[in-house]
């Protein structure tokens, strides 16, 4: 396992270059980016610090409110000019934001790094909040966001944890997720990692070696095996939105089916879209509208419920 895991590194090295540039770029010229520089330069350095340790974007609103913080949990690689989209949409209705990617290594493979990953955002998420005592609304991207998302409920329900109730979530989205992983998953692991390869003959590799070791990886990790049971056994209980498709060459549409179901057993005030022949994480793209008015219906539906 050792071994695989600096041979994926060495894998991925080239690509993480790559995306670091062009995501540094995009920092450097969007028209989020001063307001992202203004708020880092009036945060404490530690606060910095956090941010740079995860790849974390924040964004403020103008004014301070009790508008609730919104934490988008990307896609495995995505690049933040594509996360900036999603950001936009809360920017707009006065809230803070806060937003990573997801590394397919971490997030699929050695799952101890998301739960670190999930730590560190509740951290900075519990420091955003305390200047203004404001609720939370979690946005998770497939799996790669849906991973971060299962570490953070876990912390926040789990007694005696630091971030035991540290932040109080109203409601939680989830875009093109989540899937049921089991032994036959590889398929998916491996075009979810391979696609972030340049190199030819690093893609051969790392398919073999991720052939062999994904199986492995579901055997040996109770992170992966106990990721759908946790989440359906113990929900946070606040209100949820599903945002997913009946093409999606990832995320099957009938894990997704079952998943809200069981939380609609359990209680849980679920709210779902089906978004016909969208690919995977493309359903803004697809139908903008449409995708629009869900997030605006729902996270007026948070804010009213939680009143």
């Amino acid at each position: 396992m050792k071994t695989f895991r600096g041979l994926v590194n060495a894998a991925l090295k080239s690509s993480t270059r790559i995306a670091y540039t062009r995501n540094l770029a995009v920092h450097r010229f969007s028209h989020c980016v001063s307001l992202h520089q203004r708020t880092l330069a009036s945060e404490s350095k530690q606060f910095q610090a956090r941010c740079r340790k995860i790849g974390a974007v924040v964004t403020k609103a103008e004014a301070r409110n009790s508008k609730p913080i919104v934490a988008l949990l990307g896609w495995n690689s995505a690049q933040d000019k594509h996360l900036a989209k999603y950001s936009e949409i809360y920017e707009k209705k006065g809230f803070d934001t806060v937003r990573i990617s997801a590394n397919p290594v971490s997030t699929m493979i050695f799952l101890h790094r998301a739960k670190n990953v999930a730590q560190n955002l509740l951290d900075i998420l519990v420091e955003m909040k305390s200047d203004q005592d404001c609720s939370i609304i979690i946005h998770a991207f497939s799996m790669g966001g849906f991973n971060v998302y299962h570490f953070m409920r876990q912390a926040i329900l789990s007694l005696g944890h630091q971030h035991f109730n540290s932040i109080h979530i109203i409601g939680c989205i989830f875009d093109s997720c989540p899937h049921f992983p089991s032994m036959h998953s590889t398929l998916s692991v491996q075009s979810s990692i391979l696609q972030n390869i340049p190199n030819p003959l690093a893609k051969v590799v790392a398919w073999i070696g991720l052939g062999v070791v994904y199986p492995l990886a579901f055997l040996l990790s109770p992170h992966i095996k106990r990721l759908i049971p946790d989440n359906i056994n113990s929900p946070l209980g606040c209100p949820e939105l599903f945002l997913y498709s009946d093409a999606d060459h990832l995320i099957p549409y009938d894990d997704v089916k079952t998943f809200l179901k069981a939380h609609e057993e359990k209680g849980i005030n679920v709210f779902s879209k089906v978004m016909k022949g969208s690919a995977h994480v493309q359903h803004l793209r697809n139908y903008p509208e449409d995708y629009l008015n869900q997030i605006n219906t729902f996270t007026d539906y948070c804010l009213k419920k939680d009143m």
